[in-house]
C-alpha cells in the first residue's frame, strides 16, 4: 500500500490457522492458537527490519492501519470502530487492550468467544464451562485453568473484560436465529442436508457446485 511519502509499506496476513493434528484435531473451528492465530508480517520505511512484536492484534486493526499508512482521514463514523493501527502497536504507542475473536459457524451448538488480555487467554462458551490459559507460563495451551478454584477471580475478571466489548448471550441468540432463518429459507434441515455442501465459498456471481 502506498505511503504518504510515496514509499511502500506492505503487510501480509490470513483469516485463520489450522490445527494440523495438534491435540488430535484437524481443520479449524477452535479457539486454540493453532486455529485462531494468524501470521502477520509488515515491512516499510518506518518499520525496523527483523523486529518482532508479541502484542495480540486483530483483523479489525487493518482498517485504521490502512488509513494511517495511506494518509487518509477517517470518516466521522470511523471514530467508533474498534481496532488500532498496527504501526502504532508495533511502536509501543498503544497500551494494554482486549482483543476479541468469536465463532458461530459449522453447526456450532453455542457461540464461542475468545479474548486475549495481558497474559490471559479466556474462552467463553454460552451455556458451557469457560477455559483459561496463562500464555506466559503455558504458551502451548496445555493446562486449562477455567475450572480451577484458585483462578476463579481471574476467570471473573476476564469475563468482565469480555462483556465490556460484547454481549455473548445476545450475539449467540442473534446468530442462531439468523442460521435458523437461512435453513428455513432453503427448505428446512433435511433439504439442506440432502443438497450437500461445497468445498469453498463461491466468488460473487459464481454458482456453487454441491457435492
Amino acid at each position: 500500500m502506498p505511503s504518504p511519502t510515496g514509499r511502500d509499506r506492505r503487510g501480509s496476513g490470513s483469516d485463520h490457522g489450522d490445527n494440523l493434528g495438534t491435540r488430535g484435531l484437524w481443520g479449524k473451528s477452535t479457539m486454540y492458537k493453532e486455529s485462531v492465530g494468524v501470521p502477520l508480517i509488515m515491512a516499510g520505511p518506518d518499520i525496523a527490519a527483523g523486529a518482532t512484536c508479541d502484542r495480540p492484534v486483530s483483523l479489525v486493526d487493518c482498517h485504521p492501519t490502512i488509513l494511517q499508512a495511506t494518509g487518509l482521514k477517517p470518516d466521522a463514523g470511523d471514530k467508533t470502530r474498534p481496532g488500532a493501527s498496527l504501526l502504532d502497536i508495533a511502536r509501543g504507542d498503544i497500551g494494554e487492550r482486549v482483543v476479541l475473536s468469536e465463532y458461530h459457524a459449522v453447526g456450532a451448538v453455542t457461540g464461542s468467544f475468545m479474548i486475549r488480555t495481558g497474559k490471559w487467554k479466556y474462552i467463553h462458551y454460552v451455556g458451557l464451562p469457560p477455559m483459561l490459559f496463562d500464555f506466559v507460563a503455558d504458551p502451548e495451551e496445555r493446562r486449562d485453568l477455567g475450572r480451577d478454584p484458585k483462578h476463579a477471580a481471574d476467570v471473573a475478571a476476564c469475563e468482565k473484560a469480555l462483556r465490556s466489548v460484547v454481549d455473548p448471550e445476545a450475539v449467540t441468540a442473534r446468530a442462531l436465529k439468523d442460521q435458523a432463518s437461512k435453513i428455513a429459507t432453503h427448505g428446512g434441515r433435511d433439504a439442506v442436508m440432502k443438497r450437500g455442501t461445497f468445498g469453498r465459498s463461491p466468488i460473487p456471481g459464481e454458482e456453487p457446485v454441491y457435492r
